[in-house]
């Protein structure tokens, strides 16, 4: 059996300058106040001020036949406990970069819409498409329940995770689909119903590195 993967290419390759970043906001600070109120020496730490790095990565929109290479009957129910796994999503990442001495962590921030009766969870992994080995460990995103919009899911990056992410040209989510706990679900109830997938990065700046 073949199994189809889906690519999707990033929303845009995320290139930036952490000093220039900086240099922006101070540059906002100076022209939004009124100047004669503006003390520097109010700011005793430098830890008062933490900026953000945000950067959106792909969004995706899928039904779940879509993702599916041999389909149950109609009137089969969704296991509850093994559930039903989806053709893996692969999302390319080339240019992607989140490195640098005035970052420590960085967040993966994933936003669930599930719009099926099922409940859903995934895997996601970092991957070379060359070798098509995994690289580095797998983060699990735990249940997703049924018929929740927006559900965030936070993923810490250490630095050794985003070496890993550098290193690898994919991002891949192995899904699964699974009946709720007390209820059995038809797969003609969930075969049509869409789920979508937003995924960005944010990293707070230690100002003391720059």
């Amino acid at each position: 059996m073949r199994v189809k993967q889906l690519k999707y290419k990033v929303m845009a390759v995320i290139r930036f300058s952490i000093l220039g970043f900086a240099l922006l906001i101070a540059a906002i600070l100076l022209f939004s106040c009124n100047l004669e109120d503006f003390n520097l020496k109010k700011l005793t730490n430098k830890e008062d001020i933490i900026p953000k790095v945000y950067a959106p990565l792909a969004y995706g929109k899928f039904k779940v036949s879509d993702l599916v290479t041999s389909p149950p009957k109609d009137n089969s129910s969704i296991p509850a406990v093994l559930g039903l796994d989806l053709n893996p999503i692969t999302l390319n990442k080339t240019g992607t970069s989140f490195r640098s001495a005035a970052i420590d962590t960085v967040f993966l921030i994933t936003h669930f819409t599930n719009n099926t009766p099922c409940d859903m969870s995934f895997i996601l992994s970092f991957y070379d498409s060359k070798t098509n080995f995994k690289i580095g460990k797998t983060f699990p995103s735990g249940v997703i329940p049924a018929d929740t919009i927006d559900f965030p899911i936070q993923f810490n990056l250490d630095p050794t995770d985003q070496d890993n992410l550098g290193n690898a040209t994919d991002l891949k989510l192995s899904i699964n689909l699974a009946s709720p706990t007390g209820k059995s679900i038809f797969y003609k109830d969930a075969k049509n119903k869409p789920f979508t997938i937003n995924l960005s990065f944010y990293a707070p700046v230690n100002l003391r590195k720059l």
